[in-house]
């Protein structure tokens, strides 16, 4: 009876070992199963993603050179990410257009992910200055990718601080996260159109091309379409209104383009060129490498240092800005602006590097200001010019010192001026005069590349 009961017990125990064990296996098995429907529908959908693409795209000429292209920002809309695309650049990006017009697609083109900007687009700057405020105007907000529109800006500027620019901008965003994409866009401006025409590239762009090939970032040339059109006599490149003669025109003043003719036709070239790079995507992300750099002496720590960070003589006014109405558009960018109204009022401070300058306002009752480096006059800047019967952001460079501790002093010079020989319109000097009559500096930021020597 007891080894009955005992073998009794003995079958039941391994009976549930062999039913837990089947159970197990079958669970595994489950997994696998479910984990394989999984990676399937992941194919499918990134299938279809790219096999969607490859049917948008038009034939595509040397408007995208894609090198690398974004291949981060597209892996990340794949898998449904929250995306944030940052648009550093002049008016024509501050402008209500393609900015504005493109975020607005990709959050229709590819609804599973969520767009939002970071709008760092200034009017009147250049690349050097997008070097300079990098980091405190994009790279602090985290962007996923970065579009950098300056070859219009940038068409003065001596084409070996546009390298030296460009690639700072590009060296600072991998620095800060390696997976950042960037991308290039070249607008177009009248003197520039019969280049674009002949299928050329502008110079500014050229040399912004330097640093593009170098670290295989993709660049747009918005330029080539419009250039195109207006040959084709599909476009009028200039007009006072939006249609003349049953033609679209491109732009009232040559550069800036109207948002429903000039900056739609930007928009399309972007659709068409991320449509393409869309179909080369790849399926895991990349870490973009630095390598050395293009220019030896590229812009390698600018940045910018608050006003009050360095000594000021006993007279400066400092002015809130969003409690300044005059001064209150200024508010995304300064919090603060440092008044000068009297002759001799100066900023001085130390800094060891290679290049030294401010970011300012200018306007109609601006002066000039004497820079003095290590006991000399470098330069004597007016803060007033053709433009200035409204304020306006600006900034200003001292380039090329030695590398070395430096003292600087900003002195600001009040003395009259013919302002009206300068203004380009004089219609508001001659109703307003009195407006004109002060000769201020307004100071935002000190713009440095190097390292600010600390107050004893």
């Amino acid at each position: 009876m007891s080894g009955c009961c005992s073998g009794q017990t003995k079958y039941t125990k391994n009976t549930s070992i062999y039913r837990y064990s089947i159970i197990m296996k079958n669970y595994k098995l489950l997994l696998l199963f479910i984990f394989q429907i999984g990676l399937l529908q992941s194919t499918i959908a990134y299938t279809q993603f790219k096999e969607s693409s490859s049917n948008n795209v038009a034939s595509i000429p040397d408007e995208l050179h894609q090198r690398g292209g974004v291949p981060n920002f597209l892996s990340k809309v794949v898998r449904g990410d929250s995306i944030k695309v940052a648009y550093l650049g002049g008016s024509i990006t501050f402008q209500e257009g393609w900015r504005v017009h493109s975020l607005k697609w990709f959050n229709q083109r590819f609804p599973q992910s969520v767009f939002t900007e970071i709008n760092a687009a200034i009017g009147g700057t250049g690349s050097d200055f997008g070097c300079f405020r990098m980091y405190d105007h994009v790279l602090k907000f985290n962007p996923d990718l970065v579009f950098v529109e300056f070859a219009v800006n940038d068409d003065r500027t001596p084409s070996e601080r546009i390298v030296r620019s460009m690639e700072s901008i590009v060296r600072q965003a991998w620095k800060h996260n390696p997976k950042t994409d960037i991308c290039f866009v070249y607008t177009i401006k009248a003197n520039f159109l019969e280049t674009e025409q002949r299928g050329q590239l502008p110079e500014s762009a050229k040399r912004m091309e330097e640093v593009a090939s170098k670290y295989h970032i993709p660049a747009i040339n918005f330029g080539f379409e419009v250039a195109r059109q207006v040959k084709d006599s599909q476009l009028i490149f200039k007009g006072k209104t939006r249609e003349l003669d049953g033609l679209k025109c491109f732009s009232p003043d040559g550069v800036h383009p109207y948002p429903e003719t000039g900056h739609i036709i930007y928009l399309e070239v972007l659709k068409r060129s991320f449509e393409k790079m869309i179909s080369d995507t790849p399926e895991h992300f990349t870490k973009h490498d630095l390598g050395e750099p293009l220019a030896s002496d590229f812009f390698a720590h600018p940045q910018m240092i608050g006003f009050t960070e360095v000594e000021r003589s006993k007279n400066w006014e400092i002015l809130k800005v969003k409690e300044t109405p005059s001064f209150s558009s200024f508010g995304k960018y300064l919090l603060q602006v440092g008044k000068a109204g009297r002759t001799g009022e100066n900023l001085s401070f130390k800094f060891k590097g290679s290049t030294v300058g401010a970011f300012d306002i200018m306007g109609y009752d601006a002066g000039r200001v004497i820079v003095e480096i290590d006991g000399e006059v470098k330069d004597t800047l007016s803060r007033f010019d053709s433009y200035c019967t409204y304020r306006r952001m600006r900034y200003f460079l001292i380039d090329h010192l030695e590398n070395k501790v430096h003292s600087v002093t900003f002195r600001v010079l009040c003395t009259p001026f013919d302002k009206a020989a300068i203004l380009t319109k004089r219609e508001d000097i001659t109703r307003n005069p009195d407006k004109y009559t002060e000769n201020n500096w307004y100071i935002g930021k000190i713009l440095l590349d190097g390292e600010l020597i600390p107050r004893k």
